[in-house]
């Protein structure tokens, strides 16, 4: 039976990462991710050249849109669970029957 529950399990994590893979793929269409540590050698660079009192501006602003990307994490965290204990119910009702 042990050896059931960890099949399960394994099971019902693919699917969940499968269907968020799938959600932000939907999101992103199109978009490759650049390189992070690029991406933000860049942002300093940039940054650097303006006048303080821009730079902070641009700070600022950066800031609001970094944090604006918790939302869309928490959405697709939301998704994922919901995802998941709707597919884990449905499993277990199915072995409920086989059994």
């Amino acid at each position: 039976m042990r050896m059931k529950e960890e099949s399960l399990k394994e099971f019902v994590d693919f699917i969940i990462q499968e269907r968020m893979q799938k959600a932000f793929s939907q999101v992103k269409a199109g978009k490759e991710p650049d390189n992070e540590d690029d991406v933000e050698r860049k942002y300093e660079e940039a940054v650097a050249l303006l006048p303080e009192e821009k730079q902070q501006a641009v700070r600022a602003y950066c800031d609001a849109i970094f944090d604006s990307g918790a939302d869309a994490e928490q959405f697709f965290y939301r998704l994922g669970l919901r995802d998941g204990i709707r597919l884990h119910k449905i499993v277990k009702s199915i072995i409920k029957e086989i059994s």
